[in-house]
């Protein structure tokens, strides 16, 4: 008859014996599936070579065609001006087209009318454009002393305005009645012995006028 002793031995013995059998079998069944999945690689590296190739090339075509998704987004374009008078440059809705009259010598050398879709005439009085530009051949001080009797009779508003571009230029923001039929807001700013004026000549465009354009201004003094 055993003793409880030797019971316990015997029973610790067969635990032991069917632990290393798990042991050894997990292990036959790791080695197995390793051989298997070196044995597909090395029978298969073309074809598995071939096809990251290829979801990587995909991954670049798609990265191309988002950035050139994102660029046509863009929702301006660029103005830049005559290096002559100062390149003055500023950005516009894209949805504008543009008229721009460049001159050598004369009391506007750079005279631009913008306006959404098509330009309209510019010679039609009753027309109010959505973006004007002037680079004018009279002194800042002189322009903007043109618009105190505006201001006393508080027709307009004048403030001073840096260009975020060119802070070391003072010039004036005009909101208000600009002239006897247009009312919007226009940017003055002191281009050596001449002047630029950038402006709205309604007020349905001055959304774009604070948004695109008076952020955007750049010139060389």
């Amino acid at each position: 008859m055993k003793t409880r002793s030797e019971q316990g031995v015997i029973s610790i013995a067969i635990i032991v014996a069917v632990s290393m059998t798990l042991l050894f079998v997990g292990s036959l069944i790791f080695g197995l599936w390793a051989f298997t999945g070196k044995q597909d690689y090395k029978n298969n590296v073309n074809e598995k070579i071939g096809a990251a190739v290829e979801v990587a090339t995909k991954q670049t075509e798609t990265k191309k065609d988002n950035e050139f998704a994102e660029a046509s987004k863009s929702p301006v374009k660029a103005f830049l001006g005559s290096s002559t008078y100062g390149s003055v440059n500023f950005s516009y809705p894209k949805t504008y087209s543009s008229y721009v009259i460049e001159k050598t010598a004369d009391t506007y050398p750079i005279d631009g009318y913008f306006h959404p879709n098509t330009v309209p005439s510019t010679s039609d009085d009753s027309v109010k454009f959505g973006l004007r530009i002037r680079v004018v051949g009279t002194s800042y001080s002189q322009i903007l002393k043109g618009y105190d009797q505006s201001v006393k009779t508080g027709k307009v508003k004048v403030s001073a305005f840096r260009a975020d571009k060119v802070p070391q230029t003072l010039g004036s923001r005009i909101d208000g009645q600009l002239t006897t039929k247009v009312s919007g807001s226009m940017i003055l700013l002191p281009l050596r012995d001449k002047t630029i004026e950038i402006w709205t000549e309604s007020n349905d465009y001055l959304g774009d006028f604070n948004t695109y354009v008076v952020p955007s201004i750049s010139f060389i003094p």
